[in-house]
């Protein structure tokens, strides 16, 4: 075999090896608790932080199956000792749409749109989604409808197929040529998991500048006998909802090895 061909297979698995971080997992306990059914757990419902030898690290948080949960923040390692420094940033995002909820005795879902700063909807189309309960094993279905004059959806619960089975609403408008809003209209935790049912008379709004935030993140952890435990964590306050509240850190974590 050419020498060549031979010292860049080498190189190339040094550079493999370089790159393989040392994952530490915690497999959380929280989506088995709060699931009612057994098809929601999977191995996919676990918290990791790699720490890469080049001085980055990134940690994955997948709480539920349902991608919408799952976050990721990147960031640099500093080590003394066998204490672990994570530096993270990452930004915060004001919803793009805001939500406003009644109820009548209407047999029908009445949804209204407007802009934060009350510009003209030119776009008349609009795509919605019916999002049904996952346990129930049913296919969402997709519509598109018109804005009437004021700037209205009507949906008479007639026209909803197992109207007792849905669980949100999927919203999709592009707002310009530049910029599409979308979201999910529901009062449930998670958009395909049902635990009550959606008033009929909903007022959207969609942000045409959403604000934003920086956060800065420390986190401290402790590296002994090949486990990590997370010793404190603290980061900037923001004005804006910070919805990574959700993804703290585990206490504990085990290293796993990487195939």
């Amino acid at each position: 075999m050419n020498l060549k061909i031979v010292f860049l297979i080498l190189f190339n698995q040094y550079l493999i090896a370089q790159n393989k971080p040392d994952v530490y997992v915690n497999y959380t306990k929280q989506a088995v608790e709060n699931m009612s059914d057994v098809e929601f757990i999977s191995q996919s419902t676990f918290c990791e932080i790699d720490i890469f030898s080049n001085s980055t690290f990134r940690f994955i948080s997948r709480p539920y199956i349902s991608c919408l949960t799952w976050r990721e923040i990147k960031g640099n390692w500093e080590k003394n000792n066998d204490i672990y420094k994570f530096l993270s940033q990452y930004e915060v995002i004001e919803n793009d749409l805001r939500f406003k909820f009644k109820s009548d005795t209407t047999q029908k879902y009445l949804l209204k749109f407007k802009t934060d700063k009350n510009s003209g909807l030119r776009n008349r189309k609009i795509k919605i989604q019916f999002m049904y309960n996952f346990n129930d094993k049913i296919s969402d279905i997709d519509r598109e409808y018109v804005l009437n004059e004021n700037n209205s959806v009507e949906i008479p619960f007639l026209e909803i197929p197992n109207l007792e089975k849905l669980a949100s609403f999927r919203v999709e408008y592009q707002l310009n040529v530049n910029e599409k809003r979308f979201g999910y209209i529901t009062e449930n935790k998670i958009t395909n998991l049902k635990e009550k049912d959606i008033p009929n008379i909903i007022e959207i709004e969609f942000v045409e500048i959403p604000n934003k935030e920086i956060v800065y993140r420390t986190t401290l952890g402790r590296i002994k006998d090949r486990k990590l435990e997370i010793i404190s964590s603290d980061k900037t306050k923001t004005t804006l909802p910070d919805y990574f509240d959700e993804i703290a850190f585990e206490k504990y974590y085990e290293i796993q090895e990487v195939n």
